[in-house]
């Protein structure tokens, strides 16, 4: 979500001065922000929502495009991005994109539509955005949806070794972010001339994400490239609403990382098409300050101020800027994550019948934001959650939720809101193929996450029939395991169940077949379980745990 042009003048306003730390908001009881957090574990194979939500699958990968020649939709899903038409929450379209490489890249755009007396979303039509006039894409990571409703998907990727430039138009191939309009999933013709053209003054570069500003001219974007050139940028249009035009500036700290405070944009040369061509190289050369792995860039509707996440060190930044009048930065800060001097920080988790300190680890990746203010974080690295971070939070008196616990295998990615914020729109990237746990999603249709999937997640009572939600078995509460690869004779599950009751435990292996059983009662409250494993060969496996009133999976792997 965007923030309104009054906040934004409000941040610009500040000229530089601290802002006061926005307070936690009071939701209404029916806000899809407001929920009581999951329990952290390891990657179970199913999705474990807060108990007041549930989710409606609306594509998976090798699902078939609606004309047969088309053929079927890519794997790899990221960016998931929900572009209303005419304003609507019931009636858009969903931009996927294709984090692949070569033929295995690209974007799928589904048309979409809530049906308010089922309380399930429609797809009615799928196709490929077709990328021909352009030469192809490349690695479609991350995006955005623009305030005028198109699409902008980004290329993570500069192409070989030896970057070509095929149609011989002066610019390299690949690396480029590229504007797209999701009605006629045709790419934009940017200057005018009849020929659909990527966006070339943004630059050449590692894109992840961009965020428009309200202003319709500020646009932030970041580089995932590493330790050495994963630079933020600053793109200013000429004119608002139109990116094809802009001048291009590249941030550099008044000093080292974690001690700066305030930064400096860098103009960096776009005039031409070697310029465009080299972007990377001449942010480097004039100074940007390189945050390893920039992932996502987002702006809070509530002070304005950019928030950026830096995927190596696994820290959330932020700063004040006054959008395109802007030279220089203030306020630059460690928002949320692992420092400098805490490269190891924790949250406390509370999940309603307990809490329990999380470690937040690496690779925090997509930011979304809500309208008031609530920073959900989708990470690819360590547990692979998605975390909810509120505004009120400070490292000092840290408020961050989790949200959810994400299929096995999996990274989380894209997220977007509906207009009215009912529902979220998100991506499981690439769950492991082994997965076999089938779970009902609010439509009633078993799901197995084993490939990529398109979810919605809404509150129940506003997506999802009572009778399909109703027949939806749920997991324990709780269920580890551990050591995991495991070498050692045993492997020990711990698990927490609401009520005490009988459970079996059996192992299955890659092949499906049933290899171990074990009996067990559970007592009402954590339970820890030994299962023997020395005799079992080296290799993936599936354990089920079923009680009368649960089916849970984890896998494991023997070594």
């Amino acid at each position: 979500m965007k923030p309104t042009s009054t906040l934004l003048l409000a941040a610009v306003l500040s000229g530089g001065r601290a802002l006061a730390q926005a307070p936690c908001p009071t939701l209404p009881a029916d806000h899809i922000s407001r929920f009581t957090s999951v329990e952290p574990s390891t990657q179970p194979q199913d999705l474990r929502l807060p108990t007041t939500h549930a989710f409606q699958v609306l594509a998976q990968g090798g699902d078939a495009y609606t004309n047969a020649t088309e053929g079927n939709m890519l794997e790899s899903f990221d960016f998931t991005g929900y572009a209303p038409i005419s304003g609507s929450s019931t009636n858009g379209y969903l931009s996927i994109n294709h984090e692949g490489s070569g033929t295995t890249s690209g974007v799928s755009m589904l048309s979409l539509n809530f049906n308010a007396a089922t309380k399930l979303w429609n797809t009615s039509a799928k196709h490929p955005v077709n990328f021909g006039p352009v030469v192809g894409t490349i690695n479609n990571c991350s995006g955005t949806v623009t305030p005028w409703s198109t699409i902008v998907t980004c290329e993570e990727n500069l192409g070989p070794t030896n970057p070509v430039d095929t149609n011989n138009d002066g610019y390299m191939d690949s690396g480029w972010n590229i504007e797209i309009d999701p009605a006629t999933r045709a790419v934009k013709d940017q200057d005018g001339n009849g020929t659909p053209d990527k966006l070339w003054m943004m630059g050449r570069l590692k894109h992840e994400n961009i965020v428009v500003a309200p202003d319709l001219r500020t646009v932030y974007e970041g580089a995932d490239d590493g330790s050495a050139n994963s630079f933020v940028y600053k793109y200013v249009t000429d004119t608002p609403g139109q990116l094809g035009k802009g001048k291009l500036y590249a941030l550099q700290l008044s000093g080292a990382i974690g001690t700066a405070t305030t930064g400096t944009w860098i103009q960096i040369p776009n005039a031409t098409p070697t310029e465009c061509n080299n972007t990377t190289v001449a942010a480097r050369a004039l100074g940007a300050t390189s945050f390893n792995g920039v992932e996502d860039i987002e702006i809070s509707p509530l002070t304005g101020q950019v928030y950026f996440t830096a995927k190596g060190p696994g820290t959330i930044y932020r700063f004040t800027d006054s959008g395109a009048v802007g030279t220089t930065v203030s306020n630059f800060e460690i928002f949320a994550g692992n420092s400098p001097t805490v490269t190891n920080q924790a949250y406390t988790i509370n999940y309603g019948s307990g809490s329990i300190s999380e470690l937040w680890r690496t690779g925090n990746d997509n930011l979304t934001f809500d309208s008031q203010g609530n920073l959900y974080v989708l990470q690819d690295g360590g547990r692979n959650h998605i975390w909810l971070i509120k505004p009120c939070h400070t490292q000092a008196a840290p408020a961050v939720e989790l949200f959810a616990v994400t299929p096995a295998g999996c990274e989380p990615t894209g997220m977007t809101f509906s207009p009215d914020e009912r529902f979220i729109f998100v991506s499981m990237q690439s769950p492991d193929e082994k997965n076999t746990l089938a779970t009902t999603d609010a439509a009633g249709r078993p799901v197995v996450f084993n490939k990529s999937t398109a979810l919605v997640i809404g509150r129940k009572g506003t997506l999802g029939t009572a009778t399909a939600l109703a027949t939806a078995k749920p997991e324990l509460h709780k269920a580890d395991v551990y050591p995991n690869p495991v070498s050692t004779e045993e492997l020990t599950i711990r698990l927490s169940n609401r009520q005490r009751e009988e459970a079996t435990v059996t192992v299955y292996n890659a092949l499906g077949a049933r290899v171990l059983d074990q009996s067990a009662t559970l007592n009402q409250g954590e339970n820890t379980l030994k299962l023997p494993v020395s005799k079992l060969r080296n290799g993936y496996y599936n354990l089920v745990i079923k009680t009368a009133t649960t089916t849970t999976t984890r896998s494991f792997i023997k070594q």
